[in-house]
């Protein structure tokens, strides 16, 4: 169940990065995390209450951190979608965000199967076969970097909020978010990073943005209620597939034979978890 649970955080993943790349061609990447995270904060409130629980001290300072995480992750994967190629960026944030977590996991005790080991070596390769392009966009290798600084990001997000307590439910979601917001309002007042006002964004791209790394999150968190932090870290890590798929249809980016052979490989990966 954890790992089906990380393949819908994926699946919710890969729909708001892609939007959120499309909201930051026409405004600012930190506008875009900051609005998005203002406009889902609602529904991140109300649904962690809904399910209820107890939060402590020590899960929110866990959330916090991971919020911070996940605010660098986002702001550097929106702009490297909107100046880079999809197909190079989202993959290599999955694949950091992927061997991250497992690593952190490993050195803490996890031990998964055989057969989930092989799902993990397939994804590597996977995310890989997917980044490689010929055709990098407005910078150089395709905005890679993004995509790697974005990684280490997200994979701090995954371990941090693995940290939380399982009786405090979807309760850290509200100081993850709200840390998002502070760290993008914080570095933006020291002219690091760009906010507009909210009339300058696309609201509706934005706004689906965020409801979808809303979802994704609380599948994330309800999939490591469930699960090991090494798998359900993988499973969630395969986002890429379904941002290029998108990029694919909207945006008319070609895939190459290799890119798809690294789309199939991304399935047989997530079916090695699973069965594992």
């Amino acid at each position: 169940m954890g790992v089906l649970l990380g393949g819908f955080a994926s699946v919710f993943w890969g729909i708001g990065d892609f939007l959120g790349g499309e909201g930051a061609k026409r405004a600012p990447a930190a506008a875009v995390v900051l609005w998005a995270g203002i406009i889902s904060f609602p529904v991140v409130v109300a649904t962690a209450v809904l399910v209820g629980g107890e939060i402590l001290g020590s899960d929110i300072l866990a959330a916090l951190a991971a919020g911070a995480g996940g605010s660098m992750g986002l702001v550097f994967l929106f702009a490297g979608l909107s100046r880079g190629h999809a197909a190079a960026v989202a993959p290599a944030s999955g694949a950091i965000t992927a061997i991250f977590p497992v690593i952190v996991a490993v050195l803490t005790g996890e031990r998964p199967s055989a057969l989930a080991w092989i799902g993990v070596a397939v994804a590597i390769p996977a995310i890989v076969l997917c980044s490689w392009v010929t055709s990098p966009g407005d910078v150089p290798y395709g905005g890679l970097w993004y995509g790697v600084v974005a990684g280490f990001g997200f994979g701090t997000y995954t371990i941090m909020i693995n940290l939380t307590s399982e009786g405090s439910q979807l309760l850290p979601l509200i100081p993850a978010r709200a840390a998002t917001m502070t760290v993008v309002l914080i570095v933006a007042a020291l002219g690091v990073w760009k906010v507009t006002g909210f009339g300058k964004v696309p609201k509706a791209i934005v706004a689906g943005s965020g409801l979808f790394d809303v979802a994704a999150n609380a599948a994330l968190l309800a999939g490591l209620r469930v699960g090991t932090l090494a798998l359900v870290s993988v499973a969630s890590s395969l986002f890429p597939a379904v941002t290029v798929l998108l990029a694919r249809i909207f945006n008319g980016e070609h895939l190459h034979v290799r890119q798809v052979v690294g789309l199939v490989l991304t399935l047989v990966a997530i079916g090695a978890i699973a069965v594992g």
